[in-house]
């Protein structure tokens, strides 16, 4: 253990660690440069009680406690973000102002679709078919994570009465 005396700085692992952090918390603010280092350095100064005033100024031991402040922020924006992202458009939740789709929404309704033997066209017509009355009549109408949701949990629930449908269809052939 190293004296108190003799602090060492925060170093490049840290440094790098700490930027990915702020930006995974921080960048959905899209502040101006000047304030966005301003709110950094707010933060340093907050989570090592006044020791630094700036990120360079960190000793590898604040840095750390910054470090792990900053994993906490971020965790919690996440999570507020995802349970948005799955609750959205459900019934009896509360509507998110928009949301866009994120990847992982968009990679799920594919699988679905795929699982399903649906091709694109099909998908088309399953949309326009279904939601048409809420004015999706396509894809290119899926523009907030509400609509995506609404479709995905169609196909889930085509996809679950199908798998009910083989799995009696077993127990009857075992029986049988």
């Amino acid at each position: 253990m190293q004296p108190l005396s003799c602090k060492r700085p925060i170093n490049r692992k840290q440094l790098q660690r700490l930027h990915g952090l702020w930006h995974r918390w921080a960048g959905r603010l899209a502040l101006s440069p000047e304030g966005d280092r301003r709110l950094r350095h707010y933060y340093v100064a907050l989570f090592t009680n006044g020791r630094a005033h700036e990120t360079r100024a960190l000793a590898e031991r604040d840095a750390v406690l910054v470090i792990e402040g900053l994993a906490k922020l971020a965790h919690q924006a996440e999570a507020c973000a995802n349970q948005a992202a799955g609750t959205a458009g459900r019934q009896g939740y509360p509507e998110w102002a928009y949301m866009a789709p994120s990847a992982a929404a968009w990679r799920a309704l594919w699988a679905c679709t795929s699982e399903l033997g649906m091709t694109r066209a099909a998908l088309e017509s399953f949309v326009r078919r279904h939601y048409s009355q809420v004015g999706l009549n396509g894809l290119e109408d899926l523009r907030s994570m509400a609509d995506l949701n609404r479709v995905l949990w169609g196909l889930k629930a085509i996809l679950r009465r199908r798998q009910a449908m083989k799995s009696s269809q077993l127990a009857t052939n075992r029986a049988a």
